[in-house]
């Protein structure tokens, strides 16, 4: 009977280091199948990468468009061909072109396998391509010429009618019929118009430079109403330019105003 027991003793003990041993097989497997079948997080894509290389190329085109439009001065390279609405769209469509990219190479990598960042820095160029051209566009709008402007030499004689007169005369020869003094009292912050019949010639000098960006486009244009109606008349002949200072405008020929430009200095304008 003792050797039956003992039987049974060794047979239990048997089975139990043979679950032991199976669990322990059984466990191991487990825990080594999930580690190997488990699928790696794609962070990016060759195409999710080129999205953002896309996007980048228009964050730096509608930031150079921005910078035109602050400083168009000093930014010359969009002056010449390119212009800067073709800048401007080129920006927008790379911006475009990148978020569809991105798009498509977040959806091309199933959802258990790709990180939230795949595709996502595409869209935020896309954001600031968008802010960037909003930002160009109101800079435009509101200041034409640019906020930030290339400095001018400045020496005209404002402070006295007279010698104003003087230095016009210099470059564009004597006025045979006289100045004549035009009213002024109806424009505050204009402290003389003077006009020449012979040869034609004209000058304005506004008493501060808010006075001048106030009335410097009114008088341009009242100046090429008059050259149009009188366009039949051999006085309105000729090749005209206008002369800019900060406080002052000149208008006479193409070739006086180019030599008045070297001793006062200013901006010549076509007459439009």
């Amino acid at each position: 009977m003792t050797d039956d027991l003992d039987f049974f003793e060794d047979y239990a003990d048997s089975q139990g280091k043979a679950q032991v041993h199976g669990t322990a097989e059984n466990s191991g497997g487990r825990g080594d199948e999930p580690k190997n079948a488990r699928p790696q997080v794609r962070r990016s894509t060759p195409l999710s990468r080129i999205a953002v290389l896309i996007g980048i190329a228009a964050v730096i085109t509608s930031g150079l468009f921005l910078a035109h439009a602050v400083a168009p001065a000093k930014i010359t390279l969009l002056n010449n061909g390119f212009g800067t609405i073709k800048v401007a769209m080129a920006a927008a469509a790379l911006s475009a072109l990148a978020l569809v990219l991105g798009i498509v190479a977040r959806c091309t990598v199933p959802r258990f396998q790709r990180s939230n960042v795949t595709g996502s820095w595409s869209i935020v160029c896309f954001v600031c391509t968008l802010l960037l051209l909003a930002g160009g566009f109101v800079v435009q709008n509101l200041f034409p010429t640019g906020i930030v402007k290339e400095a001018v030499r400045d020496e005209a004689p404002t402070s006295s009618v007279a010698a104003m007169e003087q230095e016009m005369e210099r470059n564009s020869g004597t006025c045979t019929d006289g100045w004549q003094a035009m009213g002024v009292s109806e424009y505050p912050g204009v402290s003389s118009i003077e006009a020449c019949k012979n040869p034609r010639m004209a000058f304005i000098v506004f008493s501060n430079e808010s006075a001048a960006s106030l009335y410097r486009g009114a008088a341009e244009q009242k100046i090429a109403s008059l050259l149009n109606e009188y366009s039949d008349k051999s006085e309105a002949q000729g090749d005209w330019r206008i002369l800019n200072g900060k406080q002052w405008l000149a208008f006479a020929q193409a070739s006086e105003i180019t030599k008045l430009q070297r001793s006062w200095g200013g901006t010549i304008s076509e007459v439009e």
